[in-house]
């Protein structure tokens, strides 16, 4: 009786834990089934046109009269943008054709702006274009712009590159090869395998831990688009249910062709590449009808490992990974024996694209924080952003930073024994509207994305001095100081200071002294004592106050260690502020953006240059007409000598310690900045002029005309002759006579009592005959 009573519970057990085990079967089912409803409902596969990507686009590059064909690089900018040269008569927009005497375009339509395709002729005599005409009717036109370039198009919060490519478009071979090596069943399977899963499970039971997985194509599909990439059970599970559901729904054309548009396949500098096309562009700069089979299994092997794999970054592992899948398409026989050994023995080249996002990571950088700014966070999709990137000046701003680096590690050894490498920035600005032309950011944004031009503050040096010159000119002019002018005589002798800390002896950078000296000889030979003494005499103050009108943002003493540049800045903040001067004391907020347009054409944002006078026209000219000094005769005199020619104004900078090289110089047209130096800040023991100058010079023989238009003088300044030992009105018995500038008002008007004379002077002013 016992026993059948014991034997009653026991089923009683069974069929109640299968009752329960059945139920929640039943419950999961209609968990998993109304779950899989729901996906059905609102899965949707990405197509090309769903997601359109943020372009970023250069500034429009300008045809016009007194443009110098040569000096410009028309010819490359014109095949930059897809243009061909012909010989004969111009047939379809995008044909152009050169000859002694003019240059045809069949210019390109810009539909967005609503311009369509149009002829002109550049009449040219010299190499300088003189005229700019309709074709073919001949009259004249203005303005006329090449289209902008496209930089790229990005996507999502990871700037992520991405080319839609429909999969009738890309090469059986490339198919053939992701399918090989990811998903061999996948066009027999629903969404996931069960040979490839049981596989797997007994790979990771027997070996340890997760070391392969049975993800098919679909699966994959499925997580890169809906789930994040956390590896848990339930995440699988809604993976595989997913994935399902995407093969009831589509067919396997249409998964395929998403998931080669869709898979993540790299970086190239911070942008995330997804998708065989684009992976094709950055890796080896062509198209996947031009790609060998080699390069086509490097591509496929990418998946597995897209940053490990990378023939970017590990050539050796890349040839590695791409021998394996030669050797799987080898096994399943899409290759021959014949074509399996050529691309094994195939040497694998890297080859880049050399497009603008290349050359300009910092500069893309700067615009899209820019952008995030003004339009909020994340960009919306479908985004055209019109930035004011010139490609050609950064393509010269690039390489001169490069080789400018490499050259002084050559011609000073020791700069190569620092744990890390020598860095360097350059800038280039247009003063009068504060677009950004160029930026270069450091040496290699590959292996360091900080921005050396607008992230880092580094100590300015004797780049301040000319500011506090300017200072003075402007104190003379407003009548709060003393009269001071360029031709002021100062002591370059020693003097000490008193201060808050205790007393202070500032010493020239080379410890001699000079005596007397002018105003314009103390700045061209970048003279501590002289400035320290003008600062004196107009005040802290009212140096800091420039400072701030002419942009510098950061902490500024109010001491006398300001006139030897003890503030720190960014290099795009004293490109800016250099900007200033140029542009006749009119400082511009410098921007990288022009406009932000959405997907339906409307504009966000448009740029307005946010303009101030921050010093008056007159005081700028002086400091201009110094600066202009510096490199004729100055500590950048190697710049005249060299051949740069032209009307150019600028000032070296060296730091306390030598620990930062700097050089801004700039003409009527461009204000151009460098920076070298190491990120910790050790030594480099060079000055402006050996450091930073010559990579200037590089860059500005590339972007400075030839015939850079002169200075322009302003009303209210004057032209006074002088003798440079008195700082006096010249007179015929003075040996030496310089013409100096002065502000109307403060030029001199007792004449040269040294040596005598000015007789015949004094009776021709008094008669107006001078």
């Amino acid at each position: 009786m016992n026993e059948m009573v014991g034997t009653d519970l026991s089923s009683f057990r069974i069929r109640k834990y299968f009752l329960f085990l059945g139920i929640a079967i039943a419950l999961l089912g209609a968990v998993m089934g109304v779950y899989g409803a729901y996906l059905a409902t609102f899965l949707e596969l990405p197509k090309g046109e769903d997601h359109p990507p943020l372009r970023l686009y250069a500034a429009p590059f300008q045809i016009k009269s007194d443009l110098h064909v040569k000096e410009a690089r028309l010819a490359d900018r014109l095949q930059r943008l897809g243009y061909k040269p012909v010989k004969d008569r111009l047939g379809v927009p995008g044909d152009y054709r050169v000859t002694g005497e003019a240059l045809t375009v069949y210019l390109h339509g810009q539909p967005e702006q609503l311009v369509r395709p149009n002829m002109v002729k550049a009449e040219v005599e010299q190499d300088v274009i003189t005229r700019v005409l309709s074709e073919p009717d001949g009259s004249p036109i203005f303005p006329v712009y090449l289209e902008p370039e496209l930089i790229s198009g990005l996507r999502g919060a990871s700037r992520q590159v991405r080319e839609w490519i429909p999969l009738e478009k890309i090469p059986p071979r490339m198919v053939n090869a992701v399918v090989a090596v990811e998903d061999r069943r996948f066009y027999s399977h629903i969404g996931i395998d069960p040979v490839a899963i049981g596989r797997a499970v007994w790979r990771n039971l027997t070996r340890g831990g997760l070391v392969q997985g049975g993800s098919t194509i679909t699966q994959q599909l499925a997580k890169n688009l809906f789930y994040s990439p956390q590896r848990t059970f339930v995440r699988k599970m809604k993976e595989a249910l997913a994935a399902v559901v995407l093969e009831v729904k589509y067919r396997k054309q249409e998964i395929l062709e998403s998931y080669l548009n869709e898979i993540y396949l790299g970086q190239a500098g911070f942008v995330s590449i997804y998708g065989v096309g684009e992976a094709g562009h950055r890796y080896f700069g062509k198209a996947l009808s031009e790609l060998s089979t080699g390069e086509t299994a490097v591509i496929a092997g990418l998946i597995k490992g897209p940053n490990t794999y990378a023939p970017t970054k590990n050539i050796t592992s890349a040839t590695q990974r791409r021998d394996t899948v030669l050797r799987v398409l080898r096994e399943q026989d899409l290759l021959t024996e014949h074509e399996w050994k050529a691309a094994v023995n195939e040497p694998l080249r890297v080859a880049p694209s050399d497009d603008v996002l290349a050359d300009a990571p910092y500069f893309v950088d700067t615009v899209l924080r820019q952008v995030e700014d003004i339009v909020g966070t994340p960009l919306p999709e479908g985004l055209r952003i019109d930035s004011t990137l010139d490609p050609i000046l950064q393509q010269a701003a690039g390489e001169a930073l490069e080789a400018g680096l490499a050259k002084l590690e050559r011609s000073y050894p020791a700069l190569k024994n620092s744990d890390q490498p020598l860095q360097g920035a350059v800038v280039i600005l247009d003063p009068s509207t504060g677009s950004i032309a160029a930026m270069v950011g450091g040496r290699d944004y590959r292996v360091s994305q900080f921005n050396r031009a607008v992230q880092a503050r580094r100590q300015v040096g004797s780049l301040l001095k000319p500011f506090v010159y300017l200072a003075a000119f402007e104190g003379s002019r407003e009548g709060t100081i003393p009269n001071l002018t360029a031709a002021t005589l100062l002591a370059d002798e020693p003097v000490t200071f008193e201060s808050e800390t205790g007393t202070w002896t500032p010493r020239n950078y080379d410890r001699q002294f000079r005596g007397t000296v002018t105003v314009r000889a103390a700045l061209e030979q970048s003279l501590n004592v002289p400035a320290v003494r003008v600062a004196k005499a107009v005040g802290p103050r009212a140096i800091v106050d420039l400072l701030r009108r002419v942009g510098l943002t950061g902490a500024l003493p109010e001491d006398l260690s300001i006139a030897l540049g003890s503030p720190s800045a960014t290099l795009l903040e004293i490109t800016s502020a250099y900007g200033a001067v140029a542009n006749g004391g009119v400082w511009v907020r410098p921007t990288a953006v022009r406009a932000a347009i959405d997907r339906q054409g409307q504009t966000l944002w448009s740029s307005t240059p946010d303009r101030r006078q921050a010093v008056s026209p007159q005081a700028a000219f002086l400091a201009t007409s110094l600066m202009e000094g510096v490199i004729r005769r100055g500590t950048a005199a190697r710049a005249k000598t060299l051949g740069l020619n032209g009307a150019i104004a600028g000032k070296t900078g060296t730091t306390d310690g030598y620990r930062d090289s700097w050089f801004v110089g700039y003409s009527s047209e461009f204000v151009v900045g460098v920076w070298v130096g190491f990120d910790d800040e050790q030594a480099l023991r060079l000055t402006g002029a050996q450091a930073a100058l010559p990579i200037w010079m590089e860059v500005a023989r590339k972007v400075i005309p030839s015939r850079s238009q002169v200075f322009h003088a302003p009303s209210g300044v004057v032209t006074k002759s002088v003798d440079p030992k008195t700082g006096q009105l010249a007179t015929s018995q003075c040996p030496e006579q310089v013409a100096e500038v002065f502000i109307e008002g403060t030029e001199p008007s007792v004449y040269c009592e040294i040596h005598g004379g000015g007789l015949w002077e004094r009776f021709r002013q008094t008669f107006g005959l001078s």
